[in-house]
């Protein structure tokens, strides 16, 4: 593995995430993140971990401050047993909550799938984009890079529990016929 750039470039090689169909379970009704997608979250935590401590000079933040480009390949055992974008969400999700980034920070995603029957995996490049390369205005516009949005506090948010509706509130809720 090459040494991370400096304007800020995470490389990994993980797992292949859980299929689509292992990711959640319904829990009491609600739909709850399976074992195995909780498993992912923590090894991908781990290796993010790790890849710090190996390239401590590279300062997180960086990942924190700019907008980002996620390169993923998935190296599967098939080229037909799993969709391309089942497994982008949870490695997402991952891989912004390890390093503390609002994963609404991505502006670039670039998707590829390949054929590894020896060897699955998932190949991970996040990049933090330069002010310069970063346009989000359609041209004619002005070009100004709009400021970027609120940091998430690094520690878990809780979610406020909702309450569980019966079919007739929801009904006369949304106006149902």
């Amino acid at each position: 593995m090459d040494e991370p750039s400096p304007a800020g470039e995470l490389v990994l090689v993980l797992p292949l995430p859980p299929s689509i169909n292992h990711q959640y379970a319904t829990v009491q009704g609600r739909r709850v993140l399976s074992r195995s997608g909780r498993e992912f979250k923590r090894l991908v935590a781990e290796e993010v971990e790790n890849w710090l401590d190996k390239w401590s000079h590279v300062d997180v933040t960086l990942f924190q401050r700019h907008y980002l480009a996620l390169t993923i390949t998935f190296y599967f055992r098939s080229a037909l047993r799993r969709d391309l974008d089942g497994g982008l969400k949870i490695a997402q999700d991952a891989l912004c909550e390890a390093l503390g980034v609002n994963d609404n920070l991505v502006i670039e995603i670039h998707l590829s799938k390949r054929v590894d029957r020896h060897s699955p995996r998932m190949e991970v490049q996040l990049t933090a984009l330069t002010a310069e390369s970063v346009t989000l205005e359609e041209e004619g516009e002005a070009h100004s890079i709009p400021p970027l949005p609120v940091q998430l506090d690094s520690r878990a948010k809780r979610r406020r529990r909702r309450k569980q509706r019966s079919l007739e509130e929801l009904a006369a809720r949304h106006r149902w016929d």
